[in-house]
């Protein structure tokens, strides 16, 4: 029975010890996934018969293929709908003409520091034209570092839509070398309808895969746990079935998670607890596979030129990219520019082309392979180790008291994206400021002391207190860490309305003030009996909408509202606000 035990004895320790290296990678500072790579390199040094199958070009680039269009859906999946409309455009453009002119401008330096031919010089350059943002975030996240929303999101697009636009490139690359074999190249036309067939065929059926996921998660009663299981064969059906086709899979299989992740399905917490395990057993899994397929030994012979190469990428070829292209968008400040070209940290998918030309037995393809390697280990030692005051730096990690707090999903039939938000009272949480706290906004629960109490058993919070507050969509959020989170100023707020008015002022007093369209019905009504009649069961944080501006409940006393809001833009907070609010001229509520 050894040849069942022993390998998966080594597999074991090999898996073991990968992901205790996670607390010593977290400690030191290093990114996780150069551990990996080290573990990998360690692992295939040896004689070790069960580790020798793997170290097959072909093997190694079938394991990287598929965890990486893994990865990619589980980066759809996570990208929130809302953040990606933000800073869709300007990421595009980095992940896409951003990749094109990388590998332009660093392609002349390859061919410099190599001396090989333009079209091998390319193809390098191709190779590393990618980033890639997990290695960012594990070790910001290591160490309590929070970026501001628009660097965070700019950077977690760009790195899960570039893969496909380095790919395409790579391979392009690797036809027209197959080609000059033969003789000169004669016609490049191929080019314009393969990368237009990759990108229309990708995401035609990454869209369509989407619907399939939705309609048989929402229409087939399965297990909870199957869930997952099933969308995972479905992904792996879609990006053979894409790449059959002729499209990008991994483009597929990233918008067709972007999509999903952000739709209402059944056991959507469920489906993403366990592909964030996928994802990481997938990493794992490439990262040491990849290093078993290095030769430490060769390494330096190629040394110098690796490092001078992953040099210019660095400080040369990446900031003038990305200052190039952000230029047009006026939103980035020149230190969120200096961090994003920074923190170009190559990885996982630098290492997997580079073992394309092995595959296709095209000449360099070894050298190339353990220059990129090199390159990549450089990338992550060096950048990892300074990304964090890097940040601080160029002021793009937010403050100590604007960090994002702890979140977990809660799965709730026919809640999307539900979740409990744990906060912890300061002295500077606006919440403590309020004399009442909205229904839609009370925690459900509160310890203290370490004792947990429900919050109708807590007149008020203190200095201290522990809160968990129930969110039953994205939506809230944002509402939700500014009540909770650091101080804010009031109008910043806007939960109570720009400013006060008397409960006891006549809606003709609005019609005269504001221009707005009173039935000729509630004109000489009282404000504040409106309310009550509108809200028999009134609560503060209730909301009665006039179209242009909303009144707002902030204090009630014996059913009668004793103190309004009034919010004279309501539209700039329209999406927290999925409390209840209702219409005059509709009569019609909106509940949670």
């Amino acid at each position: 029975m050894d040849f069942i035990n022993v390998p998966i004895l080594m597999f074991g320790m090999v898996l073991s010890v990968s992901i205790l290296t996670s607390v010593v990678s977290i400690r030191v500072g290093v990114p996780l996934i150069l551990a990996f790579l080290c573990i990998g390199i360690l692992a295939g040094s040896g004689s070790i018969d069960v580790f020798e199958s793997f170290q097959h070009p072909k093997i190694a680039f079938f394991i990287g293929s598929v965890a990486l269009a893994l990865i990619l859906f589980d980066s759809g999946f996570r990208t929130s709908m809302h953040r990606y409309r933000q800073v869709s455009f300007p990421s595009l453009v980095l992940a896409t003409l951003g990749v094109f002119i990388s590998t332009l401008l660093l392609a002349p330096i390859v061919r410099f520091i190599l001396g090989v031919d333009w079209i091998f010089a390319l193809l390098l350059a191709s190779m590393v034209s990618s980033t890639d943002a997990a290695a960012v975030f594990f070790l910001l996240r290591s160490r309590g570092v929070f970026l501001r929303e628009r660097v965070q999101s700019t950077l977690e697009i760009e790195s899960g839509a570039n893969d496909p636009m380095a790919i395409f490139l790579t391979f392009a690359f690797i036809i027209l070398i197959q080609q000059t074999s033969s003789g000169p190249i004669s016609d490049l036309s191929f080019l314009v309808p393969s990368f237009l067939g990759q990108l229309f065929v990708g995401a035609g059926c990454g869209y369509f895969l989407f619907l399939i996921m939705r309609l048989c998660v929402n229409k087939i009663s399965l297990e909870t746990a199957l869930y997952p299981i099933f969308i995972l064969g479905l992904a792996l059906i879609g990006f053979a079935v894409t790449n059959m086709l002729g499209g990008s899979g991994y483009l597929a299989l990233y918008m067709a998670g972007l999509l999903l992740g952000n739709e209402k399905i059944r056991a959507h917490g469920t489906i993403s607890k366990f592909q964030q395990t996928t994802t990481w057993l997938s990493q794992i899994l490439m990262f040491i596979t990849l290093g078993m397929f290095v030769d430490p030994v060769r390494l330096k012979d190629i040394w110098t030129e690796a490092f001078v190469i992953g040099t210019a990428l660095i400080f040369v070829v990446r900031p003038i990219m990305v200052f190039s292209l952000l230029s047009w968008f006026k939103s980035y400040t020149f230190r969120e520019k200096g961090f994003i070209s920074f923190v170009g940290l190559r990885g996982a998918t630098s290492i997997l082309l580079a073992l394309a030309p092995i595959v296709y037995h095209l000449p360099h393809g070894e050298s190339f392979f353990n220059i990129v390697f090199v390159m990549v280990l450089y990338s992550l030692a060096f950048q990892g180790f300074l990304i964090t005051p890097v940040s601080k730096i160029l002021g793009v990690a937010l403050p100590e008291t604007q960090k994002r707090p702890e979140r977990t999903e809660v799965d709730l039939p026919g809640l999307d994206q539900s979740s409990l938000i744990f906060y912890e009272i300061t002295e500077n949480t606006p919440i403590l400021k309020q004399k009442t706290i909205p229904g839609w906004a009370r925690p459900t629960l509160i310890i203290r002391g370490g004792v947990a109490y429900q919050s109708a058993s807590v007149r008020r919070l203190k200095i201290g207190d522990k809160v968990y507050v129930f969110a039953p969509s994205e939506r809230r959020l944002p509402l939700l860490d500014q009540l909770y989170g650091s101080e804010t100023e009031q109008d910043e707020l806007g939960v109570w309305g720009d400013f006060p008015i008397s409960p006891f002022a006549t809606f003709t007093d609005l019609q005269k003030n504001y221009g707005l369209e009173i039935p000729l019905k509630f004109r000489d009504k009282k404000i504040g009996d409106l309310i009550a009649q509108e809200f028999p069961d009134m609560e503060v944080g209730d909301r009665l909408s006039l179209e242009q501006i909303e009144l707002v409940v902030r204090e009630v006393e014996n059913g009668y509202p004793t103190r309004i809001g009034i919010d004279i833009n309501p539209m700039r907070r329209k999406s927290f606000f999925d409390t209840r609010i209702k219409t005059i001229l509709t009569s019609k509520r909106k509940k949670d």
